[in-house]
């Protein structure tokens, strides 16, 4: 008997992506529902998200909700590698001395 790709989530994992599916926007409650939810910070829930969702079997269970997170991150590693890379305004100040 062949193993389907979703057997190899683990339980954390699957409530991890139905906590998504049926949170899709991001608000100041959700940290509160993450710590009660997975007794875990917020912090480390995003880094378990972020594994998820690079598994193949977290793709093939929920391939629309995988997607949209992937791209998600992209947009967010996008945004902070172009402010990573904008070279600071003068300070006045300094033209001064």
């Amino acid at each position: 008997m062949t193993a389907l790709p979703t057997d190899e989530l683990s339980e954390l994992d699957k409530r991890v992506l139905a906590f998504e599916h049926d949170r899709a926007q991001h608000d100041r409650t959700k940290e509160a529902e993450i710590r009660v939810e997975f007794d875990m910070s917020p912090a480390r829930y995003y880094q378990v998200l972020n594994r998820v969702i690079d598994l193949p079997a977290a793709l093939a269970l929920d391939p629309q909700l995988v997607g949209r997170l992937q791209r998600l991150r992209q947009a967010r590693t996008r945004a902070r590698a172009a402010r990573a890379f904008v070279a600071p305004a003068p300070d006045p100040r300094e033209e001064e001395r």
